[in-house]
């Protein structure tokens, strides 16, 4: 028999809470990937037809629409669906007696979708802090402290969107010490580096903000959990970022990579690699961030990812175009309109297309300018007049429409 069949041999005469422990309601409020989320999905979902087992069937769907919240995209599909199987899940719980982990389940699945498709909307932003709150309180009468901690996460993660920093580090300290009583070492990690981004992005605090940094890529030293750690670096790398130690941030990027590619995780690794070439751009230190861009570039391309190796090389023609070295990202829009045109994506095709123009119109314009600096001193004419007037603001409102569209 499998885990779950003896869970539900124990559970027949009753609730789930009945008498038996609750691993299935458990695992509901777990880190995990987007796969591995929707396999135990399916496994309960199975478990659950086979045995006519409707609670069974409350919490599975409910791990269904977490598991497309754990998806990378955000789409109107991915997010419909997800509501669409919470829906389904509130229905069928409504017609259960006494059901209150399933409630719980419910309330907490409801809402991580509110607060991962409602981004932008503060009706659906209010309604998973209503959501988070009542799936805490649930969990806290329930004894399921696992629970309790990770809606108190999700709370806090609602008063971070919403910008509310103060709320934000109070329920992501409530979330830690909640994790630290049960001795859970990876969800304080977690926890501090929540409120690592809480103090950076909120509270503008860089020395709080790496005091908490540190401490969560400590704990997931401690427990060996290399995915995680690599996260942990990418924070720090940030951190350090807003401080303006580059040498730090570049050294915390090199940490996160090398984890990464150990996990065979190029996602995780240009995203950390995207934070170091925003920092060295905006120093104004041209040659390096060209130089991490085109190798995340690379990684897409050692990946077999073509879709994202298209777009960064987009980014890459974007930086370019930014610093008027309009040869080189005629080239590499090139090179983006032929990946994309071979995969058949027509608004990659659109957007290289239109950067493509973009420098070819300054190849152009430079063309102008040099022909009419060698023979300034008989034109006798102001030079910005011959060349291109408004060139400078037409040029960076389409980079700003370029980057919207990437």
């Amino acid at each position: 028999r499998n885990h779950f069949e003896e869970l539900y041999i124990a559970d027949r005469a009753g609730p789930v809470s009945a008498g038996q422990p609750r691993n299935h309601f458990e695992e509901l409020f777990t880190v995990s990937s987007a796969e591995e989320a929707q396999i135990s999905a399916e496994t309960l979902l199975e478990l659950a037809e086979r045995t006519r087992n409707d609670r069974l069937r409350v919490l599975g769907l409910c791990k269904s629409a977490d598991a497309l919240v754990a998806q990378q995209e955000i789409s109107q599909q991915l997010a419909s669906e997800a509501m669409s199987l919470v829906r389904e899940a509130q229905s069928l719980c409504e017609e259960l007696d006494d059901f209150e982990e399933g409630e719980a389940a419910v309330s907490y699945a409801s809402a991580r979708c509110h607060l991962r498709y409602g981004r932008g909307d503060e009706e659906m932003q209010d309604k998973a802090l209503e959501d988070g709150a009542e799936a805490a309180a649930l969990c806290r009468l329930l004894g399921s402290k696992k629970g309790e901690a990770f809606s108190l996460l999700t709370v806090g993660d609602a008063y971070f969107v919403g910008k509310e920093a103060d709320r934000a580090i109070e329920y992501h300290r409530q979330a830690a010490a909640v994790f630290k009583d049960m001795g859970d070492q990876l969800g304080c990690g977690l926890s501090y580096r929540k409120i690592a981004e809480d103090f950076l992005k909120l509270k503008r605090d860089v020395k709080k903000a790496a005091t908490n940094g540190k401490r969560a890529v400590s704990l997931f030293q401690e427990i060996q959990d290399p995915q995680e750690e690599a996260n942990g670096w990418h924070m720090l790398a940030e951190i350090y970022a807003a401080e303006g130690d580059l040498a730090e941030a570049s050294q915390c990027v090199s940490n996160a990579r090398t984890l990464c590619r150990s996990l065979k995780d190029h996602l995780a690794e240009t995203k950390a690699m995207e934070c170091l070439v925003t920092a060295l751009l905006e120093h104004d230190q041209f040659q390096e961030g060209i130089k991490v861009a085109k190798e995340i570039v690379s990684v897409h391309h050692d990946a077999g990812d073509r879709e994202r190796e298209g777009f960064a090389l987009i980014s890459l023609a974007q930086h370019l175009l930014r610093f008027y070295d309009f040869a080189n990202a005629e080239k590499v829009a090139s090179a983006a309109d032929f990946i994309f045109k071979s995969i058949h994506d027509k608004e990659g095709v659109r957007v290289s297309q239109q950067l493509k123009d973009a420098a070819e119109h300054g190849i152009k314009a430079e063309h102008v300018q040099q022909a009419v600096a060698q023979r300034q001193e008989f034109l006798n004419l102001p030079q910005p007049l011959i060349i291109d007037p408004g060139r400078n603001t037409r040029m960076q409102e389409g980079f700003t429409a370029f980057a919207k569209a990437a």
